[in-house]
């Protein structure tokens, strides 16, 4: 299967893209051009690292951060580099949920109710975003779900699954609506019934499709990824009093840069990798065989199904594996290059064996890329390839001498650039 990125919108003249040229590439394995560590070191505090096209790198202080600093530098991604982050506690985790939307939204936080069409849910930084019922996929608690086995769509209509002292009941049918107090649902076997909020541990909704926004003249959609995990999607309206403003289909967020990981370029000028599906991902079965240990890739999340942390500080983008393992993907000429970084979860850290592994990238069979020995606890090592002419990738990890215990193994934010800018179409997220 061609993994091909679908296209959005017309790019923004003052965020104006030009296709890097073959000379621009830094040779396979070195690392992207960038700020000098010690101009790295010279802003203090929190900072904001804008990256170009071509992966020029320049940081400015958090504080400072305006949305000018991007249109100056035309960058099409910037990170948002504030030190090491704290997971949420088992006790905070607990009444939080996670609602997938369509156009790879994703909302973590605490569902506040709904009406009619709509849930309202407060994620990081005390915002309060409305999802409705048309854009849903999957509302989960995971709290509730412990210990439940194969929760998952119906293969037709909505399906929830209610919490029960015993386990979880399962319900197919339909969503009539939202209350305050919880969801009304309706299934062949129970009728119209009222389940409160405190007692829906799932809910999967039929998509069956749902309109675009447009974006207006002059407007820049972006994807933000924020600290909680949640993803948001809109137009970029500017910067004021330390937050950034997103309209989102008519609704202006206000969200604190403060919370915010990552912002990118929603356009389809750049493309993550990680979210373009695989031409083959088989799991990792460091035993050889279906009887031992069976570790799946997992996107954007660790190979524990964890958020991703490397250093402390949380990763929204990458792919998390077991070694050994292969991922690959084919490839149709749509892109330049691709940079990313590699490093050991933070996870294997908590383990007795901290694990050791080595990163290899691989284009039409040929080593373009390999790390040297990364552990648990090395800072991520940046690597940057040209995919010119390349028919497949594949990105493979390899346990060392030492076993395969403990070899969580993170790629990170790896960013694709196209051969040439779009023009319109939609982007995935």
């Amino acid at each position: 299967m061609t993994a091909v990125l679908a296209l959005v919108c017309s790019i923004p003249t003052w965020l104006g893209v030009q296709a890097p040229s073959p000379a621009q590439a830094p040779r396979a394995g070195e690392s992207p051009a960038g700020v000098a560590p010690a101009e790295r070191s010279a802003i203090p505090g929190p900072r904001a690292v804008l990256v170009a096209l071509d992966g020029t790198e320049r940081a400015v202080a958090l504080d400072a951060f305006a949305i000018a600093d991007v249109a100056a530098f035309d960058a099409v991604l910037v990170r948002f580099e504030s030190g090491p982050t704290s997971a949420a506690s088992a006790a905070a985790r607990a009444e939080l949920a996670t609602l997938e939307l369509a156009g790879g939204e994703v909302l973590c936080g605490s569902v506040l109710g709904g009406q009619e069409e709509h849930v309202e849910v407060e994620i990081g930084g005390g915002i309060r975003v409305r999802a409705d019922l048309e854009r849903m996929h999957a509302l989960r608690f995971e709290s509730r779900l412990i210990g439940a086995a194969g929760v998952e769509p119906a293969p037709e209509g909505d399906r929830i699954y209610r919490a029960q002292a015993n386990g979880v009941e399962r319900i197919d049918g339909a969503v009539e609506g939202f209350t305050e107090g919880g969801v009304r649902f309706h299934g062949a076997l129970v009728g119209t019934i009222a389940i409160p909020w405190r007692s829906v541990a799932a809910l999967f909704v039929e998509h069956l499709g749902s309109k675009a926004p447009r974006a207006a003249a002059g407007s820049v959609p972006v994807v933000v990824d924020l600290a909680d995990g949640t993803r948001l999607a809109g137009m970029l309206k500017g910067t004021r009093d330390r937050t950034i403003e997103l309209d989102r289909r008519g609704d202006v967020l206000r969200v604190p840069i403060a919370s915010l990981l990552q912002l990118a370029r929603d356009d389809g000028s750049i493309a993550f990798l990680a979210n373009l599906a695989p031409k083959s991902a088989e799991p990792s079965r460091p035993f050889g065989d279906d009887l031992g240990m069976v570790w799946s890739a997992r996107v954007d999340r660790s190979v524990s199904g964890d958020p991703l942390r490397v250093g402390g500080t949380r990763r929204p983008r990458g792919l998390g594996v077991h070694a050994p393992s292969r991922t690959t993907w084919s490839l149709d000429g749509t892109y330049a290059t691709l940079r990313g970084s590699v490093a050991l979860d933070d996870a294997a850290l908590k383990l007795a064996t901290h694990g050791s592994c080595v990163f290899r990238v691989f284009l039409d069979g040929r080593e373009v890329f390999a790390s040297p020995v990364r552990r648990a606890g090395d800072p991520a090592l940046p690597f940057r390839v040209d995919l010119a002419d390349a028919k497949e990738l594949a990105l493979v990890v390899e346990p060392t001498d030492d076993g395969f215990a403990g070899d969580r193994a993170d790629w990170l934010d790896l960013v694709l650039t196209r051969v040439q800018a779009p023009s319109a179409g939609s982007s995935q997220r």
